[in-house]
């Protein structure tokens, strides 16, 4: 295909040059197919019978999943002999990468070219290149390669920073990887880090940083990527292990690198302290009165009364709901995220769990996002998030729907 081009590029300047020596232009395709990701070099020349008093409007030759790229001192001049004249010009060298296997149809592109004619004056002519196609393969061996990546070298390493101590709920891990790519942009490297979710876990990846370089016409480059995991439940937690398959295109084979996970357990955390108060003090000496009182009872009328006094208890229990909740709104209000995760597990093992509410889930997530996340987020946002989160926490308070419930119940007997 490259040889039609270059044929029909002559063929081109013959006409232009015998009827009115217009500008010419000229397309060279180093290869009409190349792997997935890998790149193939056009040349577009453009020339005149005298020069150019200013730069010609050059395509860019843009197409969907076709990378192009303009290196250092991609445009540069030229000057060619066309029916026996020297004619100058410049030559700009794209280099194309086929991102999807398949067929790229380009169509002709306009050049609006400024040339000098006859004397001083100056004219302005719009040629247009041929069309042509370009293929992008992939190399046999690699078909089951999803997604495919296709360079002369790639390494990986990784970092994983654990807390000192022990894990608890609201610390977070550290995972850092960077992926270098030999041959190939970085942008073909996938994402790899906050893909699978893991009950224990939240991830909060960051942008990944691609850097990309080039040496002697060869490509090269890394993929940054980090993120951070929260523990959001107690018990075993894993960062699971990631595996990263390529094709060798020097080799011709598939190749296998693979970054180890890591295990650990989440703590529970201390337990919320209590804060005492003149009320409180009351209501405790209130309490101990009481239970000598009723131990006095059960001695003096024995095992109905004790039997009662059970009973009792297990309602004072019941009521102990609310104080605890009210522990939890109390570290909402402190704006702690590592007190209320710890206080709501302590609730829902002496109570059960919470009342499902989607909206507190929501509020939770983006307060964690403030501590935890990419973005930094302002003092403003940040309350704005946490007063979301107390609202929401509200419409979770137990028994909260039932007493609604009875507030509009019409009386039994209304006589």
């Amino acid at each position: 295909m490259s040889k039609v081009l270059r044929a029909m590029a002559v063929l081109l300047w013959c006409f232009s040059a015998a009827q009115a020596e217009e500008p010419v232009v000229e397309l060279t395709l180093a290869e009409d197919s190349v792997a997935v990701g890998q790149p193939v070099v056009l040349r577009l020349t453009v020339l005149v019978p005298s020069f150019m008093p200013s730069p010609p409007n050059l395509p860019s030759f843009e197409t969907p999943n076709l990378m192009v790229r303009l290196n250092g001192r991609a445009t540069s001049p030229t000057s060619k002999p066309v029916n026996g004249e020297t004619w100058s010009g410049v030559t700009r060298s794209y280099t194309l990468y086929p991102m999807v296997a398949g067929t790229f149809e380009i169509p002709a592109q306009e050049v609006s070219v400024t040339y000098r004619g006859e004397g001083t004056e100056d004219l302005t002519s719009v040629v247009t290149t041929e069309p042509f196609t370009l293929t992008g393969l992939v190399p046999e061996g690699a078909e089951r390669l999803d997604p495919l990546l296709v360079a002369t070298g790639l390494t990986a390493t990784q970092e994983i920073t654990l807390p000192e101590g022990k894990i608890a709920m609201g610390d977070a891990v550290q995972r850092n990887l960077t992926v270098t790519i030999k041959g190939a942009p970085p942008l073909f490297v996938p994402p790899l880090l906050g893909l699978s979710e893991e009950s224990a876990l939240r991830a909060y990846p960051k942008e990944p940083v691609l850097t990309e370089s080039v040496d002697r016409g060869v490509v090269s480059g890394t993929r940054q990527e980090a993120a951070s995991y929260v523990a959001i439940a107690e018990g075993p937690a894993e960062l699971p292990e990631i595996t990263l398959e390529w094709f060798n295109i020097t080799s011709g084979q598939v190749e296998t690198i693979v970054l180890e996970g890591a295990q650990f357990e989440v703590a529970p955390g201390p337990a919320a302290p209590v804060s005492w108060d003149r009320g409180l003090i009351l209501r405790a000496l209130a309490s101990l009165v009481a239970l000598v009182a009723l131990g006095f009872a059960l001695c003096r009328y024995g095992y109905p009364r004790w039997q009662h006094w059970w009973e009792a208890r297990k309602a004072a229990k019941a009521r102990a709901a609310p104080q605890m909740f009210r522990q939890i709104e109390a570290a909402a209000a402190a704006q702690d995220l590592s007190l209320l995760l710890r206080r709501i597990a302590a609730f829902e093992t002496a109570h059960g769990t919470l009342p499902p509410s989607l909206e507190f889930d929501a509020a939770l997530s983006r307060v964690t996002a403030v501590a935890y996340g990419d973005t930094p987020v302002p003092p403003a946002e940040t309350a704005a998030r946490w007063a979301a989160l107390t609202k929401a926490l509200t419409a979770r308070k137990p028994g909260q729907n039932s007493v609604a419930r009875e507030a509009v119940l019409p009386a039994l007997n209304p006589l």
